[in-house]
């Protein structure tokens, strides 16, 4: 009786050992080649960083001295003779001023807007045909004395009660009138307003 084995058969094959010498020694190869690159990449890249260095030291230290010199030009300004002078009379106009602010602020100095307004009323109380030609304001806005011409004896009247609309002292004040025509062809009348009491 025959019987055929089949050599090819897993049972039967050799078992290689997949870590052999040559492999093991490409694959240190590898390693090596790769160390070696590694290293070089370092040393080339720690090469460049050490130019970088001395050239920021360069520069720092040309910036140390730039500095050194600005502080030596700043404390012989400071001393300046000129300067100083500057600044003791600024300190006393500063001084004068303040004093100023102080007597001021104990002072009562009673209208302080001034006739500011007392003026936009008069504006504002003006009409077509109404001219003034003098404005007198004295006694802190309490006498007013205006005189000017019109066409119309009665604008007079308007103008004085649209005064009674105005936001000044003006507005509570009783005013005399006095109205004339010099002759029958004149075309404005003269007038004058000024304050009662």
């Amino acid at each position: 009786m025959k019987q055929q084995i089949n050599l090819y058969l897993p049972e039967f094959r050799v078992k290689r050992d997949r870590l052999t010498v040559l492999l093991m020694g490409k694959i240190l190869g590898g390693i090596v080649v790769v160390m070696l690159l590694l290293s070089s990449y370092d040393y080339v890249l720690r090469w460049q960083l050490n130019g970088e260095l001395t050239e920021l030291r360069a520069s720092l230290s040309v910036e140390t001295q730039k500095t050194g010199e600005l502080s030596g030009l700043l404390e012989q300004r400071s001393q300046s003779e000129q300067l100083t002078n500057r600044l003791q009379q600024a300190e006393a106009r500063l001084l004068a001023d303040r004093q100023i602010i102080n007597f001021l602020g104990r002072t009562k100095l009673g209208n302080l807007v001034g006739f500011s307004e007392h003026f936009k009323d008069l504006s504002r109380a003006s009409i077509d045909g109404f001219t003034l030609s003098n404005i007198q304001i004295s006694n802190a806005g309490q006498q007013v004395n205006l005189t000017g011409q019109v066409v119309d004896s009665s604008l007079v009247v308007k103008f004085v009660s649209n005064l009674k609309y105005g936001n000044s002292s003006i507005r509570d004040l009783n005013f005399s009138t006095n109205i004339s025509r010099e002759s029958a062809e004149d075309r404005s009348f003269p007038f004058s307003l000024s304050t009662v009491q």
